[in-house]
């Protein structure tokens, strides 16, 4: 039995990231010593049901730059205090904290980029330390075939260094038993940050609301943008028609309610919004952005697959789909072709196969 550890910038966060970590540390107690540590604990929010044993390495949110020595000093002494085996990176974002804290140890680290190399919002320090990372982390596990080759070519990293493992999906019991051809509601999951592209949502969503006044556009999610999308909404005349409804508990459940999902994202990893839309039966449609959507979405097939950023192209597809209520219905018969690639077993092998190897 190996001690495994999952280092998380914040577990009390809602996003993607730090779901997936805590749902894979769940999934391998069976045969390991779990660990999941999160650097800070910024919400009293965390689910104290998880099995595996939990830390929180500082429950003040800190600088890492101005702080490296402090945090890492701690995250060593625990480490070692629990004899960890191998260190689980969960974004870049932790990078420097446990390539300082692991250094001198016998304790293998691996890098696990939640994001993608092609995605530059996040400025130098986030492509230092995803340069950190690649070169000096014993293992790199990316989303995407792309962005693993991305690693292997800009890093010049060893092929067998870089392994693919896909999100996993868990198809719910709440989906759709019957997709609603007549909804007349649009659907957009993701958090109210940047990278998620709202300010090409709202021009997008300008468009479809002068042909189609009639329908409606909800975004489930919180973030940090939330005030400035809320004014774009405002300033474009969109409040009848786009309403930010906040982080809802039962998601699943809500699916059903609508026709499709659209993302407008900049960047993604493996958008599982996209995942859980089609296990709804929902067409969906995004742009063609780095990395994940073209993995997931077969074009023309079970939703559209817009040209990366083409504004005009998007608002055309939502209308089209908007107007053809058969086009609608062929694309959820189809919406599960691609879901066996994410199924929960398949990729937890991986994750098993990867932690054996190393």
């Amino acid at each position: 039995m190996k001690r495994i550890g999952f280092l998380i910038y914040d577990d009390s966060l809602t996003g993607g990231a730090e779901k997936i970590a805590k749902n894979i540390a769940t999934e391998l107690l069976d045969e390991n010593e779990v660990y999941v540590i999160s650097l800070f604990q910024e919400k009293n929010n965390v689910n104290q049901e998880y099995k595996y044993n939990h830390y929180v390495v500082s429950t003040e949110t800190i600088s890492i730059t101005k702080n490296l020595f402090k945090l890492s000093k701690e995250l060593k002494r625990y480490l070692l205090e629990n004899k960890i085996d191998q260190l689980f990176c969960i974004t870049a974002g932790v990078n420097t904290v446990a390539l300082k804290a692991t250094k001198g140890t016998n304790i293998k680290t691996i890098y696990c980029e939640h994001s993608n190399l092609e995605n530059k919002t996040y400025g130098k320090k986030h492509e230092l330390r995803q340069y950190l990372g690649a070169k000096y982390m014993d293992k790199i596990v990316t989303l995407t075939e792309r962005d693993k080759n991305n690693f292997i070519k800009m890093f010049k990293v060893p092929e067998a260094k870089v392994t693919c493992i896909p999100n996993w999906f868990i198809h719910s019991n709440t989906g759709n038993e019957q997709y609603k051809t007549d909804s007349n509601k649009i659907i957009t999951v993701g958090r109210l940050e940047k990278v998620k592209g709202y300010d090409m949502l709202v021009k997008v969503a300008k468009g479809v609301y002068e042909k189609h006044p009639d329908w409606k556009w909800d975004i489930y999610g919180e973030g940090t943008c939330r005030e400035e999308i809320t004014q774009q909404i405002k300033d474009n005349n969109l409040e009848e028609f786009v309403e930010l409804k906040g982080n809802v508990n039962n998601l699943n459940q809500i699916y059903g309610e609508y026709s499709f999902l659209v993302m407008t994202s900049y960047y993604e990893g493996i958008p599982l919004s996209l995942l859980e839309a089609q296990d709804a039966k929902l067409p969906i449609i995004s742009f063609d952005c780095p990395t994940g959507p073209s993995e997931i979405i077969e074009n023309n097939k079970n939703g559209f697959l817009i040209s990366c950023y083409n504004i005009d192209e998007m608002i055309n597809k939502i209308c089209e789909l908007i107007e053809n209520e058969n086009l609608r219905a062929d694309f959820s018969k189809n919406s599960d072709i691609n879901i066996h690639k994410f199924e929960k077993k398949e990729i937890l092998n991986k994750w098993k196969s990867l932690i054996s190897s190393i």
